[in-house]
């Protein structure tokens, strides 16, 4: 499954790759991608662990970005 953000203060691949990280912390996600250019962040999540939105806000916020919405 897949879900997408919209985030704020991205502003370079440095800033991709910490969030890229932190969001890899999170239990069942096997993919993320984050594009600092448009500050979206796609990333998908093993079906069994559908629920973890908080804690992937959570890892985005920890990484020292804002999220806009996610989608």
């Amino acid at each position: 499954m897949e879900k997408t953000f919209q985030t704020t203060g991205m502003h370079c691949r440095s800033c991709t790759m910490l969030v890229d990280m932190m969001i890899r912390d999170v239990d069942g996600v096997q993919e993320v991608a984050a594009d600092h250019a448009t500050g979206e962040i796609v990333v998908t999540v093993a079906s069994e662990h559908e629920g973890q939105t908080e804690e992937i806000l959570s890892a985005i916020e920890r990484a020292g970005f804002e999220v806009e919405f996610p989608r």
